[in-house]
């Protein structure tokens, strides 16, 4: 019998293969900052003054996606808090407290920054812990 050398293809696939968690947890991000793009805009009664009023982030989104994120790549249950009334504009950039708590006795409170950055004038957002 003839061992076949491993085709192109197999050894592509493993290569593919290894790096699986970055991947998982760049799609995870990917996904969390597309989903906290939606932005909300501000309105006044007057119909001249709200076509010019500055759109805002959905901070409450964004505690949602970063909470989703870390559950998702860390396992760990957090809350966040980001202000409240964040202007979408481009390169901006704001800071979101991730509270956790430890199961260990006694229980601690860890807090981490995550820095937040506006990508576009619509509301999307980027953000890293520190």
């Amino acid at each position: 019998m003839h061992n076949k050398p491993p085709t192109p293809a197999s050894s592509i696939l493993r290569a593919v293969r290894a790096p699986r968690g970055a991947i998982l947890a760049a799609s995870a991000l990917a996904c969390a900052a597309l989903l906290s793009a939606c932005g909300s805009s501000s309105s006044s009664s007057s119909s001249s003054t709200a076509s010019t009023a500055a759109k805002t982030v959905n901070s409450s989104q964004v505690e949602r996606s970063i909470e989703e994120s870390v559950l998702s790549e860390r396992h760990i249950h957090t809350t966040v808090v980001c202000p409240a009334a964040v202007p979408a504009i481009k390169g901006q950039t704001f800071e979101c407290i991730a509270t956790s708590h430890s199961t260990t006795n006694p229980p601690t409170e860890s807090k981490t920054p995550f820095v937040v950055t506006v990508q576009n004038n619509s509301g999307y957002v980027t953000y890293v812990g520190k």
